[in-house]
């Protein structure tokens, strides 16, 4: 209860921080994550790859927050006596840069794609740690960057978490916008 009731203060806290815009260099920035997360890999019997990422201007601990909470969970989910693959890569298109983080674990079946997205809502088998926050909380997020989330998966065959943000975020977002 007290780990529950923590992760709520910290998204609350979260939801009234003052973002501010700035240049990131992406590949500096997941390559520090993923050097953060370079045990757990090795444990795991996982590989991440990066490839090309174009650089944005955004918020850096919202970015982040992001992309440790997607590799975090492509880390947890792996599936049993699999080596993990996850790869991390980014393009830009119309003003937009779209990244995705794919990886080859257990899958998500197609039913609880929305549901990954609530709040305290978790789909699968439940045999890891977790309240159910971390992805309701990226795709907050990733809303106030003005951007989108969404994921592509199936049972046993991976998944593929993509968000777009814009190149150049300003500082403003959809919801202020309106």
């Amino acid at each position: 209860m007290d780990r529950l009731i923590s992760a709520i203060l910290n998204l609350t806290r979260e939801g009234r921080r003052e973002f501010k815009p700035e240049r990131i260099d992406l590949r500096e920035l997941i390559e520090g994550i993923v050097k953060t997360v370079a045990h757990q890999a090795a444990e795991a019997n996982a590989a991440v790859q990066i490839g090309a990422l174009p650089n944005i201007v955004s918020d850096r601990l919202a970015l982040e927050q992001i992309f440790s909470n997607l590799i975090d969970n492509a880390l947890k989910y792996l599936k049993d006596g699999v080596p993990g693959e996850i790869v991390i890569e980014g393009r830009t298109k119309l003003g937009f840069a779209i990244f995705e983080v794919t990886d080859n674990g257990r899958g998500i079946d197609p039913k609880d794609h929305q549901r990954i997205f609530d709040l305290f809502r978790r789909a699968g088998t439940q045999d890891k740690p977790g309240q159910g926050i971390g992805l309701a909380h990226v795709r907050a997020l990733v809303r106030r960057l003005g951007g989108t989330m969404s994921v592509a998966s199936e049972l046993h065959n991976g998944s593929t978490f993509t968000i777009t943000l814009p190149i150049k975020w300003s500082g403003k977002n959809r919801e202020k916008a309106s």
